[in-house]
């Protein structure tokens, strides 16, 4: 097992400095259900709805330990409208969604019609699972259904290309720690994703040893693994090297939390492929 003393980890922490700036400080979660609702129909997105109390205890440990992490938000406000309402303000909108104990929370459709319901506390991960079930059941079901004529067999959708670290030359950033855009003349598959490489020279690099040029995890937050056990793809606006591996990150506030504690982070479970890599779905 790998040792690392404090001291050594941030030694060996590197910030991979970008020109972008930081990420949005404001709250994700609405208090204006009618606010909340129009936003729902404008994005044609399904609404998240928490009912709480404040004599609720159950509520209060949701608040601290769920609602207001980082990692939860951000995966929830990239398929859901959010907000949150104290049910003793909102009595008719709580009768409305039959809400009698908390916390309690309902997932609908922009035109307000129940998809999903959980009542009590939940854990950060069974939240975010919760939240992208309610939306993969809301997309599936506004699917358009249009039969192929006989005797033709549909053709299965294709997946777009997933292109690694938004088409940087992972030897370049590794070697020289410069964001440098890769050829498309020099492209290596790995994994799943698709490199592109900024010279024959980083091709042959990369393909005699791509665990040490690509970034770990498939690129995918390692704070967001961690906490809700998605593997949400990180942004090259955030990203580190740690013990000469890069890691990516979603926001800013994630990688000084790797930063606090990395041999935490890199002992969370590994992605094994793009199949687990868990995207919003686009509609």
């Amino acid at each position: 097992m790998r040792t690392v003393s404090l001291s050594a980890a941030l030694l060996s922490f590197t910030l991979c400095l970008t020109a972008h700036g930081s990420a949005d400080e404001l709250s994700a979660w609405s208090s204006n259900f009618e606010t909340a609702q129009q936003e729902a129909q404008r994005l044609d997105r399904p609404m998240l709805i928490h009912f709480y109390t404040d004599w609720c205890f159950p509520c209060r440990r949701m608040e601290k330990d769920v609602l207001s992490r980082p990692t939860v938000t951000q995966v929830l406000e990239s398929r859901l409208i959010l907000v949150k309402l104290n049910a003793e303000h909102h009595p008719q909108i709580a009768q409305r969604f039959g809400v009698e104990l908390f916390p309690t929370d309902v997932i609908v459709d922009p035109a307000g019609k129940r998809i999903l319901s959980s009542t009590g506390y939940q854990e950060p991960d069974k939240y975010v699972r919760f939240a992208r079930d309610a939306e993969q059941m809301y997309v599936a079901n506004s699917r358009p259904t249009t039969g192929s004529p006989v005797g033709v067999t549909p053709e299965p959708p294709t997946e777009p290309l997933l292109l690694a670290i938004n088409g940087y030359c992972p030897v370049m950033l590794s070697t020289d720690r410069k964001w440098l855009k890769g050829d498309p003349q020099y492209t290596v598959k790995h994994r799943g994703q698709t490199y592109y490489l900024s010279s024959e020279e980083a091709m042959a690099a990369f393909e005699e040893e791509p665990s040490r040029y690509a970034p770990q995890l498939l690129g995918c937050d390692p704070v967001v693994l961690m906490d809700t056990d998605l593997a949400v793809l990180g942004s090259v606006k955030f990203g580190a090297f740690y013990d000469g591996q890069l890691f990516l990150f979603t926001t800013s506030e994630n990688r000084v939390t790797f930063k606090e504690d990395p041999e935490r982070y890199t002992r969370t479970r590994v992605v094994k492929n793009v199949d687990e890599i868990d995207r919003p779905l686009v509609r």
